[in-house]
């Protein structure tokens, strides 16, 4: 890559980081935790009222789950949107743990959420362990209510007839049968429960004018936002908040048509299609934080098993335990993600994202080598409007080497940790990277 576009790329990465310090310094608390100072390096205090209740004494038994299929980061007061069109999600941002770095490993709900609970991630690898067996086997018990009937729920395994939990299509009653279920937990104190409220959203739009399907877009963004307040009221209410883990995600993210400087229909792995807000709270979890980190819908599951003191990696998942860093625990955590679509591959870092046709990487052409092969500056780059390929020739070898490697760990099973995801991971060049 030039010295002329490194040092653009300088520049805006100082400005990024002075509008994080400017922010971080506005609202103490709502910056990465890093043990007693924020993402910019200065303390930062963690509100009062947002420090957890109890910690410790044992895994705690129960789990609310609330999904919304399609979720635009950006709709949402608390990433950026409307304030007043989601005001429940946007208090409930400000005490609990938000990943603002969640991705999906598809562009398209249906795929993407029934792969992420059914061990099966990117579809390439060999069948793991669905979601209901894996927690039947936890001995959790399951209730999933949902508005319509959705094709994951059969990846997942919710569908079958072995006793792993109950699916009630509830339709425009979801969130009153919801509440209802919530205040069932009153009366179940012993065992392990898990209740999932999974709602439907407008379908992504292939072109028309940016936003389109505004007014479809905000009666589901409302419906939402009405789950969620009547979910942690009903939660407050009945006392529980300091004894249950609450998951509030999207499956993927949308698409809303054209701004007027983007293609018409930009690539399926477009960054709107994929990031959507993902929300923990519970005992133990530190509220108030923004995480940074790379992490996607694979790592629900493994957190939902750890939550109920199960081991996470006794089963070769695709995901990783997000409560180490929802609790502010130092460690390492990986420093790229992989995401897929029919035709494409790509491989996100904190700095860059590359995306190849799948049709090359089969026909093991390297990325230095492929025409095809795209290269975009993130975050700075949110649209995907700049291919920087040509420019950073040594980064789309590095890249695509790792991305290699990602594929070969994911066709054999997930077996152990991924390395070309860990921070730190490199490769002599001319090595195949793993493949």
């Amino acid at each position: 890559m030039g010295s002329w576009w490194r040092g653009i790329l300088e520049c805006l990465r100082r400005a990024r980081a002075n509008r994080l310090r400017r922010l971080c310094h506005r609202s103490p608390g709502l910056c990465r935790i890093d043990g007693a100072t924020g993402g910019c390096g200065r303390e930062c205090r963690i509100p009062e009222d947002s420090r957890p209740i109890r910690t410790g004494g044992g895994p705690v038994t129960v789990t609310v789950i609330l999904t919304l299929d399609h979720w635009h980061a950006g709709l949402s007061g608390f990433c950026g949107g409307d304030a007043g069109l989601t005001p429940r999600l946007d208090a409930l941002a400000a005490c609990a743990v938000v990943f603002d770095q969640h991705f999906a490993t598809e562009p398209v709900s249906r795929v993407n959420s029934g792969c992420a609970w059914a061990g099966d991630a990117w579809g390439a690898s060999p069948e793991s362990p669905v979601a209901a067996t894996r927690l039947l086997k936890a001995g959790v018990a399951v209730e999933l209510v949902s508005d319509l009937p959705a094709p994951w729920l059969t990846l997942a395994g919710w569908d079958r007839e072995h006793g792993a939990g109950t699916v009630e299509l509830a339709g425009e009653r979801l969130v009153d049968r919801f509440v209802e279920r919530v205040g069932a937990l009153a009366d179940k104190p012993d065992g392990r429960q898990l209740l999932w409220a999974a709602l439907s959203a407008p379908s992504q739009v292939g072109g028309g004018e940016w936003p389109s399907c505004r007014q479809a877009i905000d009666i589901a963004m409302r419906e939402w936002d009405r789950l969620v307040g009547a979910t942690v009221d009903a939660i407050d209410e009945l006392g529980l908040a300091d004894e249950l883990l609450l998951v509030v995600s999207g499956g993927c993210g949308a698409w809303l048509g054209n701004r007027g400087f983007e293609d018409f229909e930009p690539p399926t792995l477009h960054e709107e299609r994929l990031r959507t807000p993902l929300m923990l709270r519970g005992p133990g979890i530190v509220g108030g934080q923004r995480r940074l980190e790379l992490v996607q819908t694979t790592d629900l599951l493994p957190t939902t098993l750890d939550w109920f003191g199960e081991d996470p990696t006794a089963d070769p998942l695709p995901g990783i335990s997000l409560l180490p860093l929802a609790r502010a625990e130092p460690g390492e955590w990986r420093d790229a993600i992989v995401v897929r679509d029919a035709e494409t591959w790509g491989l996100r870092t904190e700095e860059l994202f590359l995306s190849r046709p799948a049709t090359a990487i089969e026909g093991r052409i390297t990325a230095a080598d492929d025409p095809e092969t795209r290269l975009y500056s993130k975050p700075d780059d949110a649209w995907d409007l700049v291919d920087v390929a040509e420019q950073g020739r040594l980064e789309v070898e590095e890249l695509g080497m790792r991305l290699d490697a990602a594929i070969g760990w994911i066709a054999g099973g997930h077996q152990g940790p991924p390395p070309a995801l860990s921070a730190g991971w490199s490769v002599e060049p001319g090595e195949t990277g793993g493949r």
